[in-house]
């Protein structure tokens, strides 16, 4: 698939979005209103071996049910959700970002939007500072930042204003991702000229300070990235570790914790690349399971920390676990 290209299914979901607005395009710059001065909204810590996490609760928005199933049937993502008794034709979708602290080290997995908020949309995002500052850490103290991959809602708070919002951290990505949301947009009004554009404001800031990871490096040791492609085409999960004990963040690999883990087939409109992005989740999902790993989902209900297993039609299950 081209890097501009984007499924006619994608396609309609952006319009759906209200984030194609042509006058976003040429710039691309955020807007003016900014969620971080919304109050708090929902903090959670637990520890994980030596590992203190700390799970921000960043955004809220809402999008059509029908992004989460591209490849099937009109109707079909309506009658799952309703078979779990979930609200149909809209869902809203949570964003929560990692702080975890290991060895002197403080860690952030994502930055959240920052101070995006998307055309026509009411700013309820960018609270990752002041959940930073409800537990004391002021972003000079952030020593790494990983980014799993150029979405807005990912990367949004890792500059502003062209400057760095963690001075003192070192910044890592695949190189991948890098190349391609640092890649001057189309001048065609489309939601990948809108994501690209995005990820020119936000990472050709601190491009000069991101250093390249590959499947299996260590941000710090304990926290290792893993490949994920799919939802994009240099997509990462992370593996943390410490004193015998794991959790597998799947980031994006599922962006909704019913569909992608019980209908792991069903493509979401914005994967660059479905077939990838169905590997992956098989890879990962299975992993999880047959190990009986913690997992966590960047978009699965705060805080988002659960268990995956296997169902008798091939399948997953996700189940929450209490992490307070």
């Amino acid at each position: 698939m081209s890097y501009l290209t984007l499924n006619r299914r994608a396609a309609l979901m952006g319009g759906a979005l209200a984030i194609a607005a042509p006058a976003i395009i040429g710039s691309a710059t955020t807007a003016q209103a900014s969620g971080a001065d919304l109050p708090m909204r929902a903090l959670a810590q637990f520890s994980l071996g030596d590992m203190r996490i700390t799970v921000i609760d960043d955004q809220l928005f809402t999008v059509p049910t029908a992004i989460f199933g591209a490849n099937v049937a009109e109707g079909s993502v309506d009658a799952l959700f309703a078979k779990f008794g979930l609200q149909q034709e809209f869902a809203n979708v949570q964003g929560a970002v990692f702080l975890v602290e290991t060895e002197g080290h403080k860690v952030l997995i994502d930055t959240g939007m920052g101070d995006i908020t998307l055309p026509d949309a009411t700013p309820d995002n960018g609270r990752l500072f002041a959940g930073l500052k409800a537990v004391g850490v002021s972003p000079e103290e952030i020593t790494h930042v990983f980014l799993t991959h150029g979405h807005y809602d990912h990367i949004g708070g890792v500059s502003q204003d062209g400057k760095a919002c963690f001075p003192n951290a070192a910044h890592f990505m695949s190189q991948t991702e890098v190349d391609y949301w640092t890649a001057a947009p189309g001048t065609e009004a489309n939601f990948v000229n809108l994501m690209i554009g995005y990820g020119n404001d936000k990472l050709n800031p601190i491009k000069d300070r991101i250093q390249i990871v590959a499947d299996g490096d260590e941000i710090v040791a304990g926290i290792t990235a893993i490949a994920a492609p799919g939802h994009t085409f240099g997509h990462m999960a992370v593996m943390l570790e410490s004193n015998g004990e794991k959790l597998l963040h799947l980031i994006d690999t599922s962006v909704h914790y019913i569909v992608g883990t019980n209908e792991p087939t069903w493509a979401l409109g914005i994967e660059q690349d479905p077939a990838a992005a169905l590997e992956t989740r098989e890879r990962l999902f299975g992993m999880a399971a047959d190990e009986n790993l913690l997992v966590a989902g960047y978009h699965f209900p705060f805080p988002g920390v659960g268990r995956l297993s296997r169902t008798q039609d091939g399948a997953f299950l996700y189940t929450p676990v209490s992490v307070s």
